[in-house]
């Protein structure tokens, strides 16, 4: 586990020189292709966009690849003889998907009505149990229709966060994209469950009963896992977690939580990591191009998303692989496979996907497991019972035997934290949404988190304390506010917490 550990140590500096070595190769159209000297694609820009925000950067660069977006998604989607490439559902998932990877540009030029017309385009050609990979074949790719999925609960959170009723820029309001894209995950949803297997994987195709694969599992999983942690505008799931019924495709139908068989995918990955864990898995479902997954990042991501700690054993060898593809000459990720060893987009933004899952996961266990002690302060925790919220960007606390209030003033990033998790439900935020309403990189939460905790245990005089409480939402990892108990007095006693909490 060694190299393991030593692979996520230097993973900050490598994902920032990985960003480095795609800004310098960035197309002059704005987009990025599969290798650093390939013709952009939607796809492959689509995931550099993650990348670039894991390493804090946006600005001018990523203006630039959501212009190429933009323009790309439904030209590349014309049929062939129209001078386009191919009416793809991939193009259209991968798109949205890009469009929506740095909420804070949604009203950037174009990005919204983008958006709509991807919802448009999944409305008009979708099939019985989702999408297929091209217009013309009904049989549904779960590839696509995963990716697709997943598009949507992105687009559906971003739009809760905006608020209903708000008008977009090309004549679209929040309110009335929102009611033609829940219709749709709802759809996806059910097409995904129709093929789940009994074992709780997927199978490498649809309708024919063929092997389960890794790479379509973990797809699967990360999908219905996007879907099941959004939080509506009030507080209440986005997507109600209540049991529905999975298979029929092959075999009886189940009835369970959409939470629960998040959990056994991830457990079937845990179980078969053999099949994947140095796997690359071609994908002949998808025309027109030669299409890998990279099962070892992607089923490595799925597995922790599920809940598996990521110093399990089972994950190592996938670990090591990962560490070890790192090429310091380019500055990016390699990929193995049939064409041999090189850099691609697409290995760089799977690898990216699973270390910055990992270390999410690591922060959450290391608050969970009681950091602080581990640091020398072993001194009795203060257990936060009330907080509220002050003028000037201060947090009024009390804690169980701890005569009087405490004032702690924060930084403005660190008081925007606690103005999000106060307004948040008594169960907490899942921590892609805390990112999307700060605009930060999902990564950077629990560093936030971290110096939070460290400013409020010094208001305390040192002693430890922790006003933000690593958690699980909807099987998901998140955080929540700690003395939410007391949150209806606080606002009784404080009149302007409520003001300062939403202004």
């Amino acid at each position: 586990m060694k190299r393991s550990r030593g692979g996520l140590i230097a993973f900050e500096a490598r994902v920032g020189e990985a960003a480095r070595t795609l800004l310098q190769n960035q197309g002059y159209d704005g987009g990025w292709g599969l290798t650093l000297t390939s013709v952009s694609s939607i796809v492959n820009t689509s995931e550099v966009l993650p990348i670039l925000r894991v390493a804090g950067i946006a600005g001018q660069p990523v203006r630039r690849a959501l212009d190429f977006l933009v323009g790309a998604i439904p030209e590349h989607c014309l049929p062939r003889h129209k001078g386009g490439r191919g009416e793809h559902s991939r193009f259209v998932a991968f798109g949205l998907a890009g469009l929506l990877s740095h909420p804070q540009f949604f009203h950037h030029n174009g990005v919204a009505e983008a958006a709509a017309w991807c919802v448009e385009w999944l409305k008009d050609h979708q099939v019985d149990h989702g999408w297929p990979e091209v217009v013309g074949l009904d049989d549904t790719s779960l590839h696509q229709t995963a990716l697709a999925v997943h598009g949507l609960a992105k687009l559906r959170d971003a739009l809760h966060g905006l608020g209903p009723g708000l008008s977009l820029p090309g004549g679209v309001d929040t309110g009335s994209l929102l009611e033609r894209v829940e219709p749709l995950i709802d759809h996806g949803v059910h097409g995904l469950l129709y093929h789940r297997r009994s074992s709780g994987a997927w199978g490498w195709r649809t309708y024919v009963d063929t092997d389960p694969s890794p790479s379509k599992t973990a797809l699967c999983l990360l999908a219905l896992s996007a879907v099941v942690s959004g939080i509506g505008p009030g507080g209440e799931p986005a997507y109600p977690d209540v049991p529905r019924e999975a298979g029929g495709v092959h075999g009886s139908v189940q009835t369970k939580r959409l939470g629960d068989m998040v959990t056994e995918a991830g457990q079937w990955l845990l179980h078969n990591h053999h099949l994947w864990e140095t796997f690359v898995e071609d994908d002949k479902d998808v025309q027109g191009t030669a299409w890998e997954h990279m099962a070892y990042a992607s089923c490595t991501q799925a597995a922790v998303r599920s809940g598996a700690g990521p110093r399990d054993p089972r994950l190592a060898k996938a670990w090591h692989l990962m560490n070890d593809l790192w090429d310091p000459e380019t500055g990016l990720w390699n990929e193995p496979g049939a064409s041999g060893k090189r850099a691609t987009i697409r290995a760089a933004y799977y690898t990216v996907s699973a270390y910055t899952e990992a270390l999410r996961r690591l922060t959450r266990l290391s608050l969970d497991d009681g950091a602080l002690e581990e640091t020398g302060q072993v001194s009795a925790e203060m257990v936060i019972e009330h907080v509220a919220l002050g003028p000037g960007r201060k947090v009024i606390l009390s804690a169980r035997g701890n005569d009087g209030e405490v004032v702690c003033e924060l930084s403005e990033r660190m008081f925007d934290l606690v103005k999000v998790m106060h307004n948040a439900p008594e169960g907490g935020l899942v921590t892609e949404r805390i990112a999307g309403t700060l605009h930060v990189a999902p990564s950077s939460v629990p560093k936030y988190a971290q110096r939070l905790n460290q400013a409020v245990s010094a208001a305390f005089g040192g002693a430890p304390a922790r006003l933000l409480l690593a958690c699980h939402v909807a099987g998901v990892g998140g955080y929540r506010l700690a003395g939410r108990r007391g949150r209806s007095s606080e606002a009784g006693a404080y009149g302007w917490a409520r003001s300062a909490a939403t202004g």
